[in-house]
């Protein structure tokens, strides 16, 4: 069972405990502004990543009009699709828990009574299908493997010059 599968079981087992059981509004509120932080956090560091790996992509196509040596390049190639590598594994794990915590938001809005007041932006089955799942979700994915599959043909091209 995964890590938040669990967790929202004990949620639940909570609400059929009972009102004395439960954590405080306080507690909730508190959870749901952290929860909320850290979503933006993570989104900002694979945007952090992406930009990263895009500087490092350019400063190597420099090297390419420097015409440095064929070694240097290769080197610098590599380094790049290592780079772009480690980029698409962070926003891949930034993905899957940001899924995660639109769950536990959904869920402390409906704790709170605050998802029946509005409708949530962002639920967590809002934020696995569709359009938005293509421009929100992937998006960082998508650019990462991008300069991954030009770096291989770069390298390709070097190495065999």
């Amino acid at each position: 069972m995964r890590y938040v599968e669990r967790q929202a079981v004990r949620k639940d087992d909570l609400i059929k405990m009972g009102e004395k059981n439960m954590p405080s509004n306080e507690v909730l509120l508190k959870d749901l502004e952290l929860q909320w932080k850290d979503h933006f956090h993570m989104r900002d560091q694979t945007w952090k990543t992406l930009t990263n790996t895009s500087l490092f992509f350019l400063g190597t196509v420099g090297l390419e009009i420097k015409e440095v040596g064929k070694l240097v390049m290769i080197v610098a190639y590599a380094s790049l699709i290592l780079a772009t590598l480690f980029g698409i594994f962070v926003a891949r794990q930034h993905r899957i828990r940001q899924g995660q915590k639109f769950a536990f938001i959904e869920k402390y809005e409906k704790l709170l009574g605050l998802y029946g007041i509005k409708e949530s932006t962002i639920t967590a089955k809002e934020y696995n299908k569709g359009f938005s799942k293509f421009l929100v979700a992937r998006f960082i994915e998508m650019m990462e493997f991008c300069i991954l599959v030009v770096a291989i043909f770069l390298l390709i091209r070097k190495a065999m010059a």
